[in-house]
């Protein structure tokens, strides 16, 4: 018999990876490639993978067990879909042209397609089938019966034309079956070991049994291998009839009843549709045996993730399989770095940054249950898995393999892209956020829009960015098209990183206030929006035109506080006379304004919820060249009331800010 210990492989090392989800949405900005808006670009990402010629070819480095494998000319591919305004596309056939979209990208296979309709949100489904007679209709019935690989995706063809489909048997219907035959490649099994074969689910290690209405047979099999079953001729059976077709984990254990360690050997599995799992396996000595280390471990962030927890993104971390497969789990290793330290690269400099004062937790076999995860799975024959990471922090990873016979040597994180991630900008995990906050501004994206106040908006701006040491990020100018900002007739002046008017407060400049520097920090950042006249101004925050008691003279007696008391016997001429005299107005940056007057202030007098004087001031108040001090009378006889406590209270106004002064009146008689 010819030797398969070699199995032939469709899949690539990372089958297990790009198998591991076949739904994606794809971005609604995507630029259209074509004039024709109902042509629709097909793309499979995972083709060369799954269906060309060289996946019929031996492959050593992957020992991914499949059915014997079929090629892109034994299959067609047919499309269909259904929109939200009710639209249908029936199953049409794509013809697979195999150019690129851009270079930028990293498919290689395309198809088109016309679709009804172009000015729609369409949920497609994209399906391989054996080949068919050119004549031969199909349906969308007989072509999910008859699917030997399926993917789905949502476009915007709005503003998009482009779908992409990962390919995989996961949820496909019509069962496969196993037939394999196993033998130990050369090795005998020590005394007091036992092992049996199974297959289990990828990402949480439980028996795969598809029990259906509860016929299934369990995939969980006694390995009766001896001293003569160590070569391919005398190789023991092991079948499962039925398998529903996936992605699985095909694991031989080897248990010391003993010591009560288990050994593991495994490989993942795909069931196709209709499919026989005929493949002989040599499983190699894996009892006592550490296993090798994983290898490029890389981090990337999942775009459009911030924010779906509160001040959380998510990151992929993706490797490559230990080539032993023989680890049980895996263990990763976060690290939470400071403002200064760099990416650790080796255990010491990992310890040295633990000693500094990061603090690193592990991760393992309960992976799934901490706080962190978000999908995927470290368990044995998985690739990749999804976390949870706080905005505005700086992380270091590593992961190693485990068994119990110890655990291999460290790999450590280095950012890049991953399947479903993107590289980060600087050598370390961070993805931070900008949140511009308008105060009551308008952004509008230029300036003839906002010299008509029409067509802005006044929600407020949130970015997301990653750590850039070097170039740093550039800060929203708020004076310059497509961000001007405006709050009514007052310009944008610069950004307050605590909301106040004060020097400190400034977001860093280059000198003109209308250049702020770029940001190279990895901290989240809240900016606020200052805005000025033409005569600079502040009318930002009411703290900066608040009235103050030492304005305001009773009777030419300063107030020193908010509380004054007058009997009728000091008052001269039946009136009490009140002056307000402005003065110590600060602009943005603290210092003195010149010339400052209030457009208006006004000047009442009430008890119990009654007023009994109000009176508004009819020239600007204020002082300098801008304004002057203004006199109330009070007469005496507008205080119905009699002896008693009054509550007098000055309110003055500037453009679109009020600010008030509330004095506690007592009159006496």
């Amino acid at each position: 018999m010819k030797n398969r210990k070699n199995i032939f492989a469709a899949l690539a090392a990372c089958a297990a990876m790009v198998f591991a989800s076949c739904s994606n949405l794809t971005d609604a900005n995507v630029s259209s490639t074509t004039e024709n808006k109902n042509l629709l670009n097909v793309e499979i990402t995972n083709y060369d993978d799954i269906l060309t010629d060289v996946s019929l070819q031996a492959n050593t480095g992957s020992r991914t067990i499949i059915p014997e494998s079929f090629v892109s000319t034994g299959v067609d591919f047919y499309i269909f879909g259904d929109n939200i305004g009710g639209g249908k596309l029936s199953p049409t056939k794509v013809d697979f042209t195999g150019k690129k979209i851009s270079e930028s990208e990293t498919s290689t296979k395309v198809g088109t397609v016309n679709i009804p309709a172009e000015s729609n949100i369409w949920d497609f489904t994209l399906i391989a089938v054996p080949k068919k007679d050119p004549a031969t209709e199909i349906n969308e019935s007989t072509a999910l019966a008859e699917a030997v690989l399926i993917g789905y995706d949502t476009v915007d063809m709005i503003n998009g034309d482009v779908a992409k489909f990962t390919l995989a048997p996961d949820g496909l219907t019509k069962a496969g079956e196993i037939a394999m035959k196993l033998y130990t490649d050369g090795w005998t099994i020590p005394t007091g070991f036992t092992a049996k074969a199974g297959i289990y689910l990828l990402t949480t290690g439980a028996d795969a049994t598809d029990t259906g209405d509860g016929a299934g047979t369990a995939t969980e099999a006694e390995a009766a291998f001896t001293d003569a079953t160590v070569d391919e001729a005398n190789a023991i059976a092991y079948a499962v009839a039925s398998m529903k077709p996936g992605t699985y984990l095909f694991k031989v254990t080897f248990t010391n009843d003993t010591g009560k360690k288990n050994f593991y050997y495994s490989d993942v599995i795909v069931v196709l549709p209709g499919k026989t799992i005929d493949e002989v396996v040599g499983i190699p000595n894996v009892i006592g045996t550490i296993p090798a280390a994983p290898t490029a471990f890389k981090a990337g962030y999942v775009a459009s993730t911030e924010d779906k927890y509160n001040g959380i993104y998510i990151t992929e971390f993706e490797w490559v399989r230990p080539t032993s497969k023989n680890e049980t789990y895996l263990e990763i290793d976060l690290l939470e770095l400071d403002s200064s330290s760099a990416l650790p690269g080796d255990d010491t400099e990992w310890g040295n940054a633990i000693t500094a004062g990061s603090v690193s937790t592990t991760y393992g076999m309960d992976f799934a249950a901490s706080d962190i995860y978000e999908s995927g799975s470290i368990l044995s024959g998985n690739t990749t898995v999804q976390v949870k990471l706080e905005l505005g922090k700086r992380y270091a990873a590593r992961i190693r393999a485990v068994n119990d016979a110890g655990a291999s040597a460290n790999a450590y994180v280095t950012v890049g892209a991953t399947t479903k991630g993107t590289a980060f900008t600087s050598a370390v995990i961070n993805r931070y956020r900008i949140k511009y906050y308008l105060n009551g501004g308008t952004l509008y994206q230029n300036q003839t829009d906002a010299t008509n106040k029409e067509n802005g908006t006044t929600t407020n701006v949130v970015v997301y960015k990653c750590e850039d040491t070097t170039d740093g990020v550039a800060i929203l100018d708020g004076t310059a098209a497509p961000n001007i900002i405006k709050k009514g007739d007052y310009t944008w002046s610069y950004w307050s990183k605590d909301a106040t008017t004060d020097a400190g407060s400034k977001y860093t400049m280059t000198g003109d206030p209308a250049a702020p520097e770029v940001y190279k920090g990895y901290a989240n950042l809240d900016l606020y929006a200052i805005f000025t006249t033409n005569a600079e101004v502040a009318i930002f925050d009411k703290a900066s035109l608040k009235i103050l008691p030492g304005w305001i003279t009773v009777d030419s007696t300063p107030l020193t506080g908010n509380t004054v008391s007058i009997d009728y016997a000091d008052v001269t001429g039946d009136k009490i006379t009140w002056v307000i005299a402005p003065a110590d107005i600060k602009a943005p940056d603290g210092s003195d304004i010149n010339d400052f007057a209030y457009d208006s202030v006004t000047f009442t007098v009430s008890k119990s919820g009654t007023t009994y004087y109000g009176a508004t001031a009819n020239t600007p108040v204020g002082y300098g060249t801008a304004g002057s001090d203004f006199t109330f009378n009070l007469p005496v006889s507008s205080l119905a009331a009699g002896a008693g406590v009054y509550q007098v209270m000055f309110t003055a106004s500037y453009k679109s800010t009020t600010v008030s002064l509330p004095i506690t009146f007592t009159y006496t008689k």
